[in-house]
């Protein structure tokens, strides 16, 4: 089971990711915020700067339509991996990468549906506890140091 937690300052919920963009050599943490509003997952400004993308190796453009009106973005195939300790959970998507814009670079990267639509989740505020069950994942591989030691005859 994953276990997220909610922001210390804004009672916001995350979840820890590993992100992988294959094309652009660049791999790193994201601390998510889980929006069920969200179609699909989205790498913000904050992140995508702190990661180092550079934006003019970028392409397909594409628009995203979002409470704010609509954004221009783009769309870069991505991997994104959780632990939970004893396995790791990939799933390979289509990102959209927002183009930063004062008005968006203190907004965190969003897990959407196109990935939470495959767990089951337990958002427990006033007790702490956000926990997500992994219904399924493009590839589960155990993590070695989480399995019992092999049998000796």
């Amino acid at each position: 089971m994953l276990t997220g937690r909610f922001g210390d300052t804004t009672g916001r919920p995350y979840i820890e990711g590993r992100l992988v963009l294959p094309r652009l050599n660049i791999t790193a943490n994201v601390s998510f915020i889980i929006d069920t509003g969200a179609d699909c997952t989205v790498l913000m400004p904050l992140d995508g700067a702190r990661m180092g993308v550079d934006y003019t190796q970028l392409q397909n453009v594409v628009d995203s339509v979002g409470i704010g009106g609509v954004a221009r973005d783009f769309t870069e195939n991505a991997i994104v991996a959780f632990s939970d300790g004893a396995n790791l959970y990939t799933y390979t998507l289509t990102l959209r990468v927002s183009t930063p814009s004062p008005d968006i670079m203190r907004i965190p990267s969003l897990l959407g549906r196109d990935i939470l639509n495959r767990w089951e989740a337990i958002f427990d505020y006033t007790n702490g506890r956000l926990l997500m069950n992994v219904r399924s994942a493009d590839m589960t591989i155990p993590i070695p140091s989480a399995l019992p030691p092999p049998q000796v005859p």
